[in-house]
């Protein structure tokens, strides 16, 4: 056996409904208030994901509710962005525990990040939400 491979999605709208089925006539359970807001990926059904958010929440949302873009949401207090993917370089800004980052670039171990037009780099275990 062999384990499938973990798929993000983010949220593509400003606001989206989570229910807990598939099918705009389920329960709405909550919604989310942000775009680009990681999701992962933990069922299908018709034009329907499962999805789990990084607080161990799941439900269903249609399909064209979410996009491909890749997000992040850091889940370490006070973590430095830096100017370059090691911690001897220049620390640029500071990213508080749960904020949500656009990832710009993968390399082993980091992540180039955007966030209101501040880039820099963290460490792939200060985050959630990578495949």
């Amino acid at each position: 056996m062999y384990a499938s491979k973990i798929i993000f999605f983010s949220t593509k709208f400003n606001e989206v409904n989570v229910r807990n089925g598939p099918g705009l006539n389920h329960l709405l359970l909550y919604k989310i208030l942000v775009k680009g807001y990681p999701l992962k990926e933990m069922g299908e059904f018709n034009n329907w994901k499962k999805v789990q958010d990084f607080s161990g929440r799941v439900g269903w949302i249609s399909k064209s509710q979410l996009s491909r873009y890749k997000y992040i949401i850091t889940i370490v207090p006070n973590q430095y962005l830096y100017k370059f993917p090691t911690k001897n370089s220049k620390r640029i800004a500071i990213v508080k525990k749960e904020s949500l980052l656009k990832i710009i670039k993968e390399t082993e171990g980091w992540l180039l990040l955007e966030s209101d037009g501040v880039k820099g780099w963290i460490t792939k275990d200060a985050v959630w939400g990578l495949n």
